[in-house]
């Protein structure tokens, strides 16, 4: 029976293994996916040697000397569990299908050793899963896919079993042949330099020694890769084959006097084409290589560069180093993920998936917004009511004084002035002109019937205009407000959007019912019924009366005492009772002019009064009932309304796409994975 593999013993330390312990469970929770974890990178050019290399590090006994080369990344984790067991799967390549990814993720391999002929059958059936050739397999043109971005991953456990990743990636190659494309040469490339771009990857760079190191194409892809060369470590294999006489060109590469890198050189000798034909073993091997390097030139070396051993040894001290430098960076990293997470999260909303959670979110929204309406209604504003959009009631105050002094400067056809004769003349001859045209059975100088209705619809035609055009105004700020308030009280921009279409329509019945309102109040107003029961109308006509007469008299009292050629005390003597009573005979008009004068007190006193009662009744029934209310606009997303919707509206209004839905979800699943890895990795905080 062949062997066992998994000869890594190299690589133990206490310390390390806690490391990798913490590490390896980091692994497990698919945390990988989200952050670079520390592990070792096999990459070089075609028939470099890295299977042999591989094979020498690992144990596991790669197909080497064979006409297929590797075709895919292989990804080897190993695992410290108490039973010896292999686990092999496949990684789907992240652009698969969905036919392919659950082709993919079907594939499964549990052995309970790895043999090198259990291994070359796994190989095969994943080369054949993959849709790649198997070894063996005559290649021709046109016969398919060469190289694959899926994953082989060789899950290694058992109680001894070290703990560290490492992935050998295709060889890389410079020209397309018959078997490989341009196309294979640039997936080729970009997975490599996918992995080694990756910070907390170790770089192998294999070169071959047949062959100048400068011209092979890892070294130029790992300088990019790491500038400072502070993860790359260089290997030199196949000296044994170089032609006599070219041996110091490879001695001066190992002493790093060609490409100098930071970690310098090693060199191997691996297991030659006829060893492997004969069967050497692993032990074999390393007797071999050790006589080897007891030879000329190559014992010039120093002793802690060449061999498998001091390579064990270099990538040991190297692992544990960069391990202990990424450590903390790893745990930071975390946390900055989590925390990224979570602001997504928050981000999309809590969930609204269903009926429940959408009428939960909608209460919570409406919540919100009336808590902080109500305040903006009754003018008690905080720190959230720092934006003039959202100070309602000192908005609307502004507005219903403005429509105030505009009913009071513009709202009638001619001015009341008893000042300026000239409007006193202009308004009583319009009066008289009514009042003319409009006679009829009545006695002289009594005022027909309607005439008073008509002069007061006309003196207040203008009200219409002016308190329609109000209306809209305010109409237009309390939507503003609820857009301003709504957009930031919701979770997201849909949500708001949905909202502000849901409640749009009522807005615009609101406005009708405010419209309607003022026309009722209108039509009350400037209709036949002339009402008030105001208790100062009456003593304001009496005031205007009485001091329209004083200023006749004393008119005529003036006239009467500038005709009299006397002094003083003869002036007071001769302004007797006879004479005032000349004086108001004097003052007494005609029936049409005392009728003209009398309605224009009684329509001057009324319009006062109805002027005042139409500005409250605009502001009271019409802007405070239909808008700032309950049951007006302001106040019309509510629990109440929330309560009240559909299924149908609730999905309508708060239902998430299958796309916020499914990215959630994702989010969701990454962030419990990532808290899982965090908690394990501050555990596990050296």
């Amino acid at each position: 029976m062949p062997p066992k593999v998994g000869n890594t013993a190299g690589f133990e330390s206490a310390e390390l293994v806690r490391l990798f312990e913490t590490i390896d469970k980091l692994r497990e929770c698919g945390v990988s996916e989200d952050i670079s974890l520390p592990q070792l990178v096999v990459a070089g050019d075609q028939s470099s040697g890295k299977s042999s290399v591989l094979e020498a590090l690992t144990g596991i006994p790669f197909p080497v000397a064979s006409k297929l080369c590797t075709r895919y990344a292989t990804q080897i984790n190993f695992r410290r569990t108490p039973h010896e067991y292999v686990n092999v799967s496949i990684t789907p390549s992240p652009d698969s299908d969905s036919s392919r990814l659950d082709s993919m993720r079907a594939f499964h391999r549990h052995v309970p050793n790895l043999t090198e002929e259990i291994f070359s059958d796994i190989l095969a059936d994943a080369s054949k899963a993959m849709g790649l050739p198997i070894q063996g397999e005559e290649l021709t043109a046109g016969s398919g896919a060469r190289f694959s971005d899926d994953i082989l991953k060789i899950e290694l456990c058992g109680p001894n079993k070290p703990h560290f990743s490492v992935v050998d990636v295709p060889g890389l190659f410079e020209n397309a042949t018959t078997f490989q494309t341009t196309e294979d040469v640039k997936l080729v490339e970009n997975m490599v330099v996918r992995y080694l771009n990756e910070p907390r990857t170790i770089i192998l760079a294999v070169a071959t020694s047949l062959h100048e190191a400068a011209n092979q194409k890892v070294f130029s892809l790992a300088e990019k890769a790491d500038p400072k060369g502070l993860r790359t470590v260089g290997l030199l294999t196949k000296p044994d084959a170089v032609q006599i006489g070219d041996e110091q060109t490879v001695i001066d590469v190992a002493r790093n006097r060609v490409i100098n890198l930071t970690h310098g050189w090693y060199v191997v000798r691996n297991r030659s084409t006829d060893e492997v034909r004969k069967g050497v073993t692993a032990e074999g091997r390393l007797k071999n290589e050790k006589a080897f390097f007891a030879t000329a030139p190559w014992n010039t070396l120093e002793k802690s560069r060449v061999g498998i051993p001091a390579l064990e040894r270099r990538l040991r001290q190297l692992l544990y180093d960069h391990i202990r430098r990424e450590y903390p960076l790893l745990v930071k990293e975390l946390e900055l993920k989590v925390q990224d997470l979570r602001a997504q999260i928050e981000e999309l909303g809590p969930p609204r998936e269903n009926a429940e959670q959408q009428r939960s979110v909608l209460i919570e929204a409406a919540n919100l917004f009336q808590n902080t309406a109500r305040d903006s209604i009754l003018g008690r504003y905080g720190p959230e009511h720092e934006s003039d959009e959202l100070r309602l009631r000192t908005t609307i105050r502004k507005m219903n004084d403005m429509f105030a002094q505009k009913i009071k400067t513009q709202g009638h056809l001619h001015e009341f002035s008893t000042q300026d004769e000239e409007k006193t003349k202009l308004i009583h001859d319009w009066i008289l002109d009514v009042y003319s045209r409009s006679r009829g059975l009545e006695l002289d100088g009594m005022i027909p019937a309607g005439v008073f209705q008509t002069l007061f619809r006309k003196q207040s035609e203008g009200w219409e205009a002016i308190a329609k055009d109000h209306v809209i105004m305010v109409n237009q700020s309390v939507n503003e407000f609820i857009r301003t308030l709504l957009q930031e009280k919701c979770a997201d921009e849909s949500l708001y959007s949905s909202i502000a279409g849901y409640l749009g329509p009522r807005f615009s019945k609101t406005l009708d019912n405010a419209m309607e309102e003022l026309s009722k109040i209108l039509q009350c107003e400037r209709g036949d019924c002339m009402l008030t029961y105001d208790d100062t109308f009456l003593l304001k006509l009496d005031e205007i009366r009485k001091t329209r007469l004083m200023e006749e008299a004393k008119s005529q009292k003036g006239d009467v005492l500038a005709n009299a050629n006397c002094g003083e005390e003869e002036q007071k003597e001769a302004f007797s009772l006879q004479k005032f009573l000349s004086a108001i005979e004097a003052c007494t008009k005609s029936r049409s002019e005392q009728s003209v004068i009398e309605t224009f007190e009684y329509l001057r006193s009324y319009y006062i009064g109805a002027r005042t009662r139409f500005i409250d009744c605009v502001a009271m029934q019409v802007i405070e009932r239909h808008f700032l209310s309950a049951g007006g606009s302001v106040q019309m997303f509510s629990p109440a309304l929330v309560g009240k919707m559909t299924p149908e509206e609730l999905r309508r209004i708060a239902g998430e796409d299958m796309g916020v839905i499914s990215k959630r979800g994702m989010l969701a699943e990454k962030l419990g994975r990532l808290e899982n890895a965090r908690a394990i990795a501050n555990s596990g905080y050296v």
